[in-house]
């Protein structure tokens, strides 16, 4: 499988096949974003692909077949025309953000009809940035300004073309298993047999509190000429560890920038107590991670292949978590959004989230269209629902 430190070589593969992840994985990722057919999860390509062997890779049937084959006759080619109209002019009151990796596609992406960027992964920038190294090993070195420069570029480079509106940058969220991979990563990174649950996000800043001032330090830089940059922690589990967080984006060169806004990914079930408290901390939106979520709240490893069939953001439990974490952020006066995989993969997720009332999704930038679509079809649909529902009770009491 992939880890962030791959990103230069997918921008210039034609397709990408990795034997294990699920589709929420790297590779799955950032794939979609960079426009590169992924197939995930084949247990064996590696294997059977071999040097010097021409193949087609297929990333929508999940298939890799010898040879060139022909293309397929797009099955959408019937549909009506109104199903395939751009949906540049919709007006929602929903936002659409998109999610983004790296600064490559910014200028593009800001181009189409979307509200700004509701997820700026971090973990991308942050390998380049750092010339490949773990950021310890960088730190040993000397090179902290490097890093800093290196990270405030890129981010101005995303920030730039979206104008004034909102580019909400997560916080790194590398795993233990993922900085091992970057240079040096071995001799500072322990081991752990669950990484997915261990020593990360919120937490890891707290413990290693140098990394995490290089990367507010870049993000001051970045803010002085892109105010439209913003803030979000990952990876949250309790009240006195954002808390200690927040202090130290206070004793940063962020103190001062009081109009940033402050973020958490609602990533882990513990968000349903909470909130409320995160809010008082001084947060002022919420982003539901449903990859996490669901991953935590399923008992399912994201990145298995092998019970990937149980990974379902739309299951009941999930969808009944994130309806009452929306709820309670409307009651707590805080924005709220969702930027998992699920409204890219199944656009009438979008239906859901509307109807609950959420205040913006983030979607993959080959999703936006579709997503823009779909919001404003659901908030029509409710829209209707209650003139019908207020015309029906107005026809109760006239004839009462």
């Amino acid at each position: 499988m992939t880890n962030p430190d791959w990103l230069p070589t997918i921008r210039r593969a034609a397709a990408l096949v990795t034997d294990s992840g699920g589709v929420t994985c790297h590779a799955a990722i950032v794939a979609r974003e960079v426009g590169v057919p992924c197939v995930v999860g084949t247990h064996s390509g590696t294997s059977d692909l071999h040097d010097g062997e021409l193949v087609t890779v297929n990333g929508q049937t999940g298939e890799v077949v010898s040879g060139v084959a022909k293309p397929v006759a797009s099955t959408t080619s019937s549909a009506p025309a109104a199903t395939i109209i751009s949906s540049r002019g919709e007006i929602t009151a929903t936002k659409v953000y998109v999610n983004l990796t790296s600064p490559e596609n910014a200028d593009r992406v800001a181009a189409q009809d979307v509200d700004g960027v509701g997820l700026l992964r971090a973990e991308f920038m942050l390998t380049e940035a750092l010339d490949g190294r773990h950021p310890r090993a960088v730190i040993a070195d000397g090179d902290q300004q490097m890093f800093v420069d290196n990270m405030a570029t890129a981010l101005c480079r995303i920030a730039g073309p979206f104008g004034s509106r909102p580019v909400v940058y997560r916080a790194n969220d590398f795993r233990t298993n993922e900085f091992r991979e970057l240079t040096g990563g071995q001799q500072y990174e322990p081991v752990e047999h669950n990484p997915m649950i261990g020593y990360r996000g919120c937490y890891r800043y707290l413990r290693d509190p140098d990394v995490f001032k290089l990367e507010l330090q870049a993000l001051a830089a970045a803010r002085e000429n892109h105010p439209n940059i913003h803030l979000m922690i990952p990876f949250v589990r309790t009240k006195w560890e954002l808390e200690r967080c927040l202090e130290l984006v206070d004793a940063s060169a962020l103190k001062d920038h009081r109009d940033m806004h402050r973020w958490v990914m609602a990533e882990v079930p513990s968000v349903l107590y909470w909130l409320p408290e995160y809010v008082s901390a001084g947060i002022d939106g919420v982003s539901i991670g449903s990859n996490d979520l669901t991953q935590l709240i399923l008992g399912v490893d994201r990145d298995s292949e092998t019970c990937a069939e149980l990974f379902d953001e739309r299951d009941p439990a999930v969808l009944d978590a994130i309806d009452r974490i929306i709820a309670s952020a409307r009651s707590l006066g805080i924005t709220s959004s969702l930027c998992g995989q699920a409204p890219s993969t199944h656009p009438e997720f979008a239906d859901e989230l509307v109807r609950m009332g959420i205040s913006s999704i983030s979607v993959n930038p080959d999703a936006i269209d579709d997503a823009r679509r779909q919001v404003a079809r659901a908030e029509k649909r409710l829209l209707l629902a209650s003139a019908r529902a207020e015309h029906q009770a107005a026809s109760a009491t006239a004839r009462a």
